[in-house]
């Protein structure tokens, strides 16, 4: 489930996109970064943003995965952050 969405350029916060598509649609219109945030996602949801950012399968199956420590890894030209939750 997608639990939030935006479109992120020069650091400021300009779109919530309704659905995956629109966001991936906004964020190569406007050059931007996009951040999806996904609760439980199902295989389709997370085949789907893989898909779009041609996100390496290790990062995929890592942000798959439950209680993953914090970490960062570089894929290519990709930053891969595991964080926990805020709140």
């Amino acid at each position: 489930m997608i639990v939030d969405g935006a479109i992120y350029v020069d650091g400021k916060r300009t779109e919530a996109p309704g659905s995956l598509e629109e966001t991936y649609d906004a964020c190569r219109a406007a050059g931007g970064v996009a951040w999806i945030g996904l609760l439980k996602p199902t295989r389709q949801e997370s085949a789907s943003v893989a898909a779009e950012f041609g996100l390496h399968e290790l990062a995929v199956e890592d942000a798959v995965l439950a209680h993953q420590r914090p970490k960062a890894e570089r894929f290519g030209d990709t930053l891969f952050v595991v964080l926990p939750a805020a709140r």
